[in-house]
């Protein structure tokens, strides 16, 4: 086998061992790091027994909001037909 063929297999070699573990740590570094970020976002998560809490504040709050729309709607059209109805007329006596 030529040497210099020789020499140059082993560097390649080398350069793929050298990507290889480069690669590998980048990973585990990685995996690390998005493991920790996971546990603290975990952590930080709301109790279930508060959210089913405020789901309730909300509902109670979307109903709230949809009674008072319904006044308003009630209002308007009242005020509506009023606007629409002719005037009443005077009773002033007519002219002869």
């Amino acid at each position: 086998m030529d040497p210099t063929l020789s020499g140059f297999a082993l560097g390649l070699l080398l350069g793929a061992a050298k990507v290889g573990l480069i690669g590998t740590v980048v990973f585990g570094v990685a995996w690390w790091r998005t493991r920790t970020k996971l546990h603290r976002l975990e952590a930080a998560l709301p109790d279930p027994a508060s959210l089913a809490e405020r789901i309730a504040n909300l509902e109670q709050m979307a109903d709230y909001s949809a009674s008072q729309m319904d006044r308003i709607l009630e209002a308007q059209d009242a005020l509506a037909r009023r606007l629409s109805a002719p005037p009443a007329k005077p009773g002033l006596p007519e002219p002869r």
